[in-house]
């Protein structure tokens, strides 16, 4: 009989993440048998045998929230993700009687010390009603060796990073990139901007990440991204089709060749990334020069965004180059912005055409 809410920021970002998991411990206790999965692409809720539910929902999609009730359970995925007002509304659709005690859980990461969840939930004195579970990496039998190895790395690379990402801790980051950045509901018709650039990072234990960024009188709109870990490349290409047409240049990630040679084969026009020695530190360079706005939708760029710092030495140095962690969303900007960078001109749709057709880049 318990009505569980399952939420994020943008309800995108459910399927290959929570609804993901919770499909795949029904599969592995072989009880799917007992619940009703849905296989649509647009309804993933989830029924058990006994009433229970399992409704899956974004903050973007308020609508489906106002005439949800009943609702006993709310688990709140990346809450960080979340304002403090979106979750006193959250809070408030457990309003009204049930049978059973009701609760709200929140996973999330302690990035900054100036969040709300800490305020919230960590600093105040009663805590009668909170109950805090912490756990870290060291803890998780079921994670990979590849990304353990990455945060160990963080130890020589940025003690302080290494604190929050590593061992939970809560902090404030300094030496950051990029600082001029805003959040702001950009359009995101592409017909609004004068260029729109593509850039895509691969991964698969690492997220992937695909930008779409708008030029406007002279500033840089991040108005749309995918970002999801451990899919596969056929996946990448079926969430990417339906954003681009055939003729849009997409600068990708040079270090996979046979992934960009599968995204041409299924008619898109991927270009590699010229990884120059000094290429990261130039994109940086041009970025800073330019105002950026991201779509409140662009989640996972913001996180990036406001964690991407530069690296220490011992001493407490500042080097010029970025700490190598969570850093694929900013990879993808880079890649974007290349045809930029380098004077690259917008050209005509013939001409689009032909340099699709031969597999050019310039």
């Amino acid at each position: 009989g318990r009505k569980t809410l399952i939420v994020r920021k943008v309800g995108r970002t459910l399927r290959h993440s929570v609804f993901a998991q919770i499909k795949q411990v029904i599969y592995d206790w072989n009880v799917e048998g007992l619940f009703r999965i849905p296989k649509s692409k647009t309804d993933f809720d989830i029924y058990g045998p006994n009433g229970n539910q399992y409704i899956f929902t974004g903050l973007d999609d308020a609508e489906k929230i106002k005439s949800i009730v009943g609702i006993t359970d709310i688990w709140i995925e990346e809450a960080s993700e979340l304002s403090e007002d979106d979750f006193t509304q959250l809070d408030l659709r457990l309003r009204g009687k049930t049978l059973y005690k009701k609760q709200i859980t929140l996973t999330f990461n302690p990035i900054s010390a100036l969040s709300w969840l800490k305020r919230r939930f960590f600093d105040v004195p009663d805590k009668s009603n909170i109950s805090i579970l912490k756990t870290t990496y060291l803890n998780n039998r079921f994670i990979d060796e590849e990304y353990v190895q990455v945060l160990e790395d963080l130890k020589t690379q940025d003690a302080v990073m290494y604190s929050i990402y590593a061992l939970g801790e809560w902090g404030i980051l300094g030496n950051l990139i990029l600082t001029n950045w805003e959040i702001k509901e950009v359009p995101q018709e592409p017909r609004y901007y004068d260029q729109v650039l593509h850039g895509m990072d691969f991964g698969y234990n690492h997220p992937s990440a695909f930008l779409r960024v708008g030029l406007k009188d002279g500033e840089l709109n991040i108005f749309q991204e995918v970002y999801e870990r451990r899919i596969i490349n056929q996946d990448l290409i079926d969430m990417v089709k339906p954003l681009v047409t055939p003729y849009d240049l997409i600068i990708a990630d040079s270090a996979e060749p046979d992934r960009i040679e599968e995204f041409r084969r299924n008619n898109l026009n991927v270009m590699p990334a010229k990884k120059a020695p000094d290429s990261v530190r130039s994109g940086i360079e041009w970025l800073r020069r330019h105002k950026i706005n991201i779509h409140p939708s662009c989640i996972n760029t913001i996180n990036e965004i406001q964690q991407w710092k530069y690296k220490e030495d011992k001493d407490g140095n500042v080097l010029e180059e970025p700490v190598p962690f969570n850093d694929h969303a900013m990879a993808a900007l880079r890649y974007a912005i290349e045809p930029l960078r380098e004077g690259i001109e917008p050209v005509n749709e013939t001409l689009i055409r032909a340099l699709a057709n031969a597999k050019i880049y310039r």
